[in-house]
């Protein structure tokens, strides 16, 4: 029987879920063994060191074959990562499995607060820093009526950063640097597509003497090319870094709990919104600029200005961001029934 069961949503286009999922397995079992992590993903869905159970499609549109793998695996914990269908909760509650719900974009929020997902579910999990500003009405009311669900906020949940050293070394990469990254998802813009426009971007600051580091965004021109990095590797290179160029996704959460000031370019439209709460309340410099050069011209300007960006870490502070890892893995511990390994979750996640 496997303990905890990862369902995010999954597909070609954007992995944050599982990332996010892959990132909660490798620490629960740094923790302890006895955690057992599966994972349901799509056939398209980032590779996991974990055991899979392949769906035909992502969760929330495979829901008959979600609920056969809950009722054939019984898992002591079901964590849904950016929806779950009604059937699938409560497919998993009839195991006898408590329900974790992470809701990573206001649409997936509002979803997770509907009360009849609420009455099959233990906790609920806002991942975003924008959930920081406080409760919404439904939240208010999910409260009222179902008042035992458990909600939890956290600004952004990621690995502590790798020694750094090692890292650049092997990188060929000095400071001072910055770091160019679209996120996980490749996002379409037209007829251009977020990796492609990152990329060039990096190869324009190249061109202007910065050297920068293009992480899953083809760079041939720019001065380190990186095609992927597990999360403690980019952590480190995001928290060593000067200045960076990110997506509207989950990872700009994550540089901003590491205190990276950010050129945010959004790439959908929940990323949108996300940005301009962020840059209405000084936490990041944001640009609607499709053009690469442009791009590059945001980032450089604020490599330049270091009032500037000593003022967005300013603000990052004020509002509390830090990383939630610790308070997610123990959470799920204790939801497994891992509770006699709750001491040793601190040092197990500090490990790099």
């Amino acid at each position: 029987m496997s303990r905890i069961l990862f369902v995010p949503v999954s597909g070609d286009c954007g992995s944050g879920e599982v990332q996010r999922c892959r990132l909660l397995a490798d620490a629960l079992h740094a923790a302890t063994p006895d955690a057992r992590p599966h994972f349901l993903l799509t056939a398209g869905a980032p590779p996991v060191p974990w055991p899979v159970t392949r769906l035909p499609a992502s969760p929330t549109r495979a829901v008959g074959d979600v609920v056969a793998a809950i009722r054939e695996l019984r898992p002591r914990v079901v964590v849904f990562d950016g929806n779950a269908r009604v059937a699938t909760l409560e497919a998993a509650r009839a195991e006898g499995a408590e329900t974790v719900l992470v809701s990573p974009r206001p649409s997936a929020c509002r979803r997770g607060f509907r009360l009849r997902r609420m009455a099959r579910m233990s906790e609920h999990w806002l991942v975003g820093v924008e959930f920081l500003a406080g409760r919404c009405w439904r939240e208010r009311l999910a409260a009222l009526v179902h008042g035992r669900v458990r909600v939890r906020r956290f600004a952004a949940i990621h690995a502590e950063p790798a020694p750094a050293g090692p890292l650049l070394a092997r990188l060929g990469l000095d400071r001072p640097y910055v770091v160019a990254c679209p996120g996980g998802g490749g996002h379409r813009l037209g007829g251009d597509d977020s990796r492609s426009l990152i990329g060039r971007a990096a190869d324009a600051l190249t061109a202007m003497g910065i050297t920068t580091a293009a992480v899953g965004a083809p760079s041939p021109a720019s001065a380190v090319d990186v095609a992927r990095l597990d999360n403690a590797d980019l952590m480190a290179l995001l928290a060593g870094s000067e200045a960076a160029l990110l997506g509207g996704g989950s990872l700009l959460g994550q540089a901003l709990a590491l205190g990276v000031p950010v050129v945010a370019r959004p790439f959908q439209r929940e990323q949108a919104a996300r940005v301009a709460w962020l840059a209405a309340r000084g936490l990041v410099a944001s640009t609607p600029d499709d053009d690469a050069a442009g791009l590059a011209t945001a980032l450089a300007g604020l490599l330049r200005d270091e009032a500037r960006r000593a003022r967005l870490r300013q603000s990052g502070k004020a509002l509390g961001l830090r990383n939630g890892l610790e308070e997610a893995v123990s959470a799920l511990g204790r939801l497994a029934g891992l509770a006699a390994a709750d001491d040793h979750f601190t040092a197990a996640i500090a490990l790099p």
